[in-house]
């Protein structure tokens, strides 16, 4: 006996369920390995910036030139299946990094303190949006992104002596 409408309809939504709820699973591989890798990178600039302050430009241009490679290779490695899935990779990152350019330029003077605060608030902002939209972790993550940086930049104020006034007046 073939199984009814019914039946059928409920089998389509749950195969469409677990369907979805694969893809999520592998958002969350192939992103972890970014989120890393981009955690890792911005920690290493601050560490290197903290050892030669005098080549801070230098320091950040090696970091993100090696992160930004790294990054594309393991995108094309995790996710071979997607076509043109450097360029997508590239193009984002690229956004990213003109967006945080771009706000450098136009709200200058920015302390080196408050400048740093621009992209890891924005990343925590698109893993929010995202979060909201498809994947309730990105939510979470977005979060505890963004007041991780907000707490360690509050900190390094504190601990430098500083307020936010005599940060800002210092430029």
């Amino acid at each position: 006996m073939p199984p009814s409408a019914e039946e059928a309809a409920r089998a389509l939504r749950e195969i469409a369920t677990i369907r979805a709820r694969a893809a999520g699973f592998q958002d969350y591989r192939a992103e972890s390995s970014q989120l890393i890798l981009w955690g890792f990178a911005y920690a290493l600039g601050f560490v290197l910036t903290a050892l030669f302050p005098a080549f801070i430009l230098l320091v950040w241009l090696f970091v993100v030139a090696s992160a930004l490679t790294a990054g594309t290779v393991t995108a094309c490695r995790i996710n071979p299946e997607i076509p043109g899935i450097a360029w997508r990779y590239l193009t984002l990152v690229g956004a990213i990094l003109l967006f945080c350019i771009i706000l450098n330029i136009i709200m200058w003077p920015l302390s080196p303190e408050q400048s740093s605060m621009i992209g890891p608030l924005f990343v925590a902002a698109l893993y929010v949006i995202r979060g909201v939209q498809l994947r309730p972790r990105y939510l979470a993550l977005g979060g505890l992104l963004a007041i991780v940086s907000v707490a360690g930049f509050s900190s390094f104020i504190r601990s430098s002596g500083g307020g936010w006034q005599e940060v800002s007046a210092q430029v």
